[in-house]
């Protein structure tokens, strides 16, 4: 039980998104998580937990920006997606799920709708801002530092804001793995890790659907 693997839910389902062009499902994080251990010759023996951060999707109650009906978001398949997605992975062995929340913060025009009149309410997207994850996972790898739960951690996130938890983490004596998915990130972000895996999603073949 040396190894924690930390999932940026939000970060996996957008690389998923682009380079498969559908929806992340459960078995695909289980598959991933697997393929990682992999990638670094580990086994489920050398397992302590997988952890997996996301919000559960917004359930705001609100208007349609033009014709101002009624707008639930529990109604959409986006909000039935997310549920089934967070409880599915909850069931997964070795798996904990940590959750923050998803705020509605109003509509805004899609890039597309930028030169168009009139404006109807296809045109617009809601604004949405994640709360309390980022504190989660920089107070778990704080956690797992201290605590000494793990020799090392596979972190897979694009987010250079964790540097100051993977500096802790480091001082503490643990292993950091920095897994960026072929992410673009500031050279802060590697440049704190002990070792920083650039390679794509795609790349990880054992993972493939």
């Amino acid at each position: 039980m040396n190894t924690a693997i930390l999932i940026d839910g939000a970060f996996l389902r957008k690389k998923f998104h682009a380079a498969f062009k559908k929806d992340i499902a459960a078995e695909d994080v289980r598959q991933f998580a697997q393929s990682l251990l992999t990638k670094f010759n580990l086994s489920a023996e050398d397992m302590h937990r997988m952890y997996y951060y996301d919000c559960e999707p917004c359930d705001a109650k609100t208007s349609t920006p033009v014709t101002n009906r009624a707008f639930l978001f529990e109604k959409t398949p986006q909000y039935i997606y997310g549920i089934k997605l967070l409880s599915d992975i909850k069931r997964l062995d070795y798996f904990a799920v940590r959750e923050g929340t998803l705020q509605f913060s109003g509509w805004k025009l899609k890039k597309a709708a930028y030169n168009k009149q009139p404006l109807d309410d296809s045109d617009f997207e809601p604004e949405l801002h994640q709360k309390g994850v980022d504190i989660k996972i920089g107070l778990d790898l704080a956690w797992i530092s201290y605590k000494q739960v793990a020799e090392r951690v596979i972190f897979v996130t694009g987010d250079s804001d964790f540097i100051p938890a993977i500096k802790t983490a480091r001082r503490n004596g643990i292993f950091v793995y920095l897994v960026t998915l072929g992410h673009m990130v500031r050279s802060e972000l590697p440049d704190n890790c002990d070792v920083c895996v650039r390679d794509s999603l795609k790349s990880f073949t054992s993972f493939l659907p």
